[in-house]
């Protein structure tokens, strides 16, 4: 997931990082933040929570909200290690190595939210631009092997930074090594998810025939784009953090727009599954089953929940 060294990169609220000549981080302002942040993280626990049980168990499934049930998960697990680390730094316990375990289990949820936006851009993508080939010869449980091994890819990436940055640090060994996953961050996925959403928003929009895309197409670009504007950051500021260029109140800044992004996913697809209702007070299922829904007729792999009568969901 996103980059850090311990010696280097702290989370909200423990800044010492200040590029030279900066005034100090003010504690008021800290304290500000990290309460925001809890805040922020209970709401979107609660969200992603409701998220994970209707996907889960209560709406049929397609290869898309695969991928969202996944997202939903690393965003849930982002946020409960952003609410235990700030909970502990208001307390002001001394934690230690434990404090540590907690920073990469973050770092690793917001990892596995990112390759799993960027792949959730690619598929989509070639979904539109080859139907056929993906109707005729994609793999039935191809998302849930790529969500699979995007999860094992970042628990890796992020084993191998704890260990080399905390457990037996290695200062050389550990900046490398975070580089690179900074790089892979910003300068490869971050990259990639713009070009295929890019790619993805022109063909439907300047195509000269009517391409209908249904209320899915909206909730990928919304929150894809979201995570571009308010998730990215969080590796822009570390990756710079490692060239030299430290700001003030960096990167607790990038942290708290992460919280504000995996907060407001749950929120987009209920506003999204709502829209156009005249009431809007449609239940929670009903709206997420209309969020993922898309405008072609036919069915999808997937599954059913217990004693769920279901709109069909398709995948394009």
């Amino acid at each position: 997931g996103g980059p850090t060294v311990v010696t280097a990169i702290h989370v909200p609220g423990t800044n010492q990082s200040g590029a030279v000549g900066q005034s100090e981080p003010s504690y008021t302002v800290l304290k500000f933040m990290e309460s925001f942040c809890l805040l922020s993280a209970a709401c979107g626990m609660a969200g992603n929570g409701l998220v994970l049980w209707y996907l889960g168990f209560r709406i049929r499934r397609n290869r898309f909200t695969v991928y969202i049930l996944n997202l939903a998960a690393a965003d849930f697990g982002y946020l409960l290690c952003i609410a235990v680390e700030t909970v502990q730094y208001l307390m002001q316990f001394n934690v230690g190595v434990q404090f540590g375990i907690f920073l990469f289990l973050d770092l690793f949820m917001y990892g596995t939210g990112l390759y799993l936006l960027t792949a959730i851009s690619i598929e989509r993508c070639l979904s539109v631009l080859s139907p056929i080939w993906c109707r005729t010869h994609r793999p039935k449980h191809l998302s849930a092997v790529v969500s699979s091994l995007l999860w094992a890819l970042s628990l890796l990436l992020n084993i191998l930074g704890y260990v080399l940055c905390t457990v037996r640090p290695s200062p050389r060994a550990c900046q490398r090594l975070l580089i690179a996953i900074g790089t892979l961050d910003f300068l490869v996925c971050a990259p990639l998810m713009l070009l295929f959403s890019l790619t993805l928003f022109l063909r439907v929009k300047c195509s000269s025939q009517p391409f209908p895309t249904g209320r899915l197409f909206t909730v990928i670009m919304l929150t894809i784009l979201l995570f571009l504007i308010f998730a990215v950051p969080l590796s822009v500021l570390i990756l710079l953090d490692f060239l030299g260029l430290k700001f003030l109140y960096s990167p607790e800044i990038g942290f708290v727009l992460s919280c504000i992004n995996s907060t407001l996913n749950p929120v987009i697809y209920f506003l999204v599954g709502s829209y156009r209702d005249r009431k809007f007070r449609l239940a929670l299922r009903l709206a997420f089953q209309r969020a993922f829904q898309d405008s072609k007729a036919g069915s999808d792999e997937g599954s059913h929940g217990p004693g769920d009568t279901v709109v069909e969901v398709t995948a394009l």
